[in-house]
């Protein structure tokens, strides 16, 4: 799709959509105030500037105030690090609604 993205409208729509989801995603857990940075991370991002450009301009539009900076490892070092933040630390996770859901499974 990426490679389509250039000539083809819709597959640049649809790149477009993901990138405003990421954006909507990263502003959902993003301070409102500060200097916050924001890392992408992820095999999607491979398909390099028909979705990167989409998703730094959602990001500019959705979160000026952050900046987007290079990721510190990979998306398994992120969970870790925030497992570990989240256990140990004063990392608390918003309670947005649309980012955070509890589903209960029953054995029945």
């Amino acid at each position: 799709m990426a490679v389509c993205a250039e000539g083809d409208p819709v597959a640049a729509d649809i790149l477009r959509l993901a990138a405003r989801h990421m954006a909507d995603s990263a502003a959902a857990v993003c301070p409102s105030g500060g200097e916050p940075r924001v890392a992408v991370t992820g095999g999607l991002f491979k398909l390099g500037d028909p979705l990167l450009g989409p998703v730094d301009e959602e990001l500019a539009r959705r979160l000026p105030h952050a900046r987007r900076v290079p990721a510190e490892g990979d998306p398994l070092h992120g969970s870790v690090r925030l497992a570990t933040e989240l256990s140990t630390g004063p990392l608390t996770l918003p309670g947005d609604e649309t980012m955070l859901s509890v589903t209960t499974l029953s054995g029945e």
